[in-house]
């Protein structure tokens, strides 16, 4: 003769079942929390090398309005400028190597405050011919979370 046990006979199997699925899922939640994480650096990075490309583009646009100083646009690494004290308008025009200097102080100025620990340089050799210069701008900048330096090197005929 059979026993009938009741509705209750499953009830602890039901539980650590339940128990499983919570623990599979918390590793699932832990995965996906550390991909996002992962990919919000990768974002950031991909952001701060494309500013820096821009920058180093903008500065050879620079470079080449500006060719006849282009000599005056060479910057040493670790070289802070001050702001120069000369001030261009229609009563007292520039000449081409204060404008030069303008333009590179604007340049690391805009460089510092899109990079954290950036740090600019600026080669500037004689090219092929004469009337052109052949400069290499480099930027380096301190990654968020990274102990290496992330840098670019844009080298341009202007």
């Amino acid at each position: 003769m059979q026993q009938h046990r009741g509705p209750f006979v499953n009830s602890g199997f039901t539980l650590i079942e339940a128990l499983i699925a919570a623990t599979v899922l918390a590793v699932g939640m832990l995965g996906n929390a550390a991909m996002l994480l992962r990919s919000l650096q990768a974002n950031r990075l991909a952001l701060q090398r494309t500013q820096a490309v821009a920058l180093a583009a903008d500065m050879a646009d620079r470079m080449r309005a500006d060719r006849v100083a282009a000599a005056s646009f060479a910057l040493a690494t670790d070289t802070m400028l001050a702001a120069p004290a000369t001030s261009c308008d229609a009563a007292n025009p520039c000449s081409p190597e204060e404008i030069a200097s303008i333009e590179l102080s604007n340049w690391q100025q805009s460089v510092l405050r899109a990079l954290p620990g950036a740090q600019t340089s600026i080669t500037v050799a004689p090219a092929a011919t004469a009337a052109a210069s052949l400069c290499t701008i480099t930027i380096a900048w301190a990654q968020t979370g990274e102990e290496a330096m992330a840098s670019i090197t844009l080298t341009v005929q202007a």
